[in-house]
């Protein structure tokens, strides 16, 4: 499968405060949502693990990931990646006027690991056609685990990501994270 994009016209402030550029850049059109259940029959699939010892793994590795953020800690994932919050404050010109009130907010970052930053510089994207026959006929896509059929049995194989000619990406080494 292929990363599907539209053009997005993009309008932004100009040299002057009355003047604007326009721009067109590629925007990510989703195919659906692969869910955490999804994910857990997966694995089972190709496992000797049950859905349901996936799914409470998953939950507990989220529960640990939470509190280790929580406590100032950067949660190291293998091949997943690594997670590490980050804080949003207000500046000030001097260190000693900075006061803890300052802290606006956290956010999460993910740094994807090596599997993935390898799949994701090796995708293809195809352009999104808006009147595609499952756009028409209200038939969700990827609607089953593995994007399988219905009644469709054994383990899925996930794509290579270059059934469309490979990469198309000049940056080949960038993967946009």
């Amino acid at each position: 499968m292929a990363i599907k994009y539209a053009i997005q016209q993009i309008n932004r402030k100009g040299a002057t405060p009355d003047s604007k550029i326009t721009r067109y850049y590629a925007q990510a059109k989703y195919d659906g949502v692969t869910s955490q259940e999804d994910i857990a029959q997966m694995v089972s699939q190709i496992s000797a693990i049950s859905v349901g010892d996936v799914l409470s793994v998953m939950n507990t590795v989220s529960m640990l990931l939470s509190i280790e953020l929580a406590n100032g800690r950067i949660v190291e994932l293998g091949d997943l990646g690594r997670f590490r919050a980050t804080l949003r404050s207000k500046s000030c010109e001097k260190p000693e006027e900075f006061k803890r009130e300052m802290i606006h907010g956290n956010r999460v970052i993910f740094v994807p690991g090596s599997q993935i930053r390898q799949k994701m510089t090796s995708a293809s994207y195809l352009k999104y056609n808006p009147t595609s026959l499952s756009s028409e006929s209200g038939e969700k896509p990827n609607a089953t685990p593995g994007n399988g059929t219905p009644g469709e049995s054994g383990s899925q194989t996930p794509s290579t990501g270059n059934e469309t000619g490979g990469s198309t990406n000049p940056n080949s080494g960038q993967t946009g994270m």
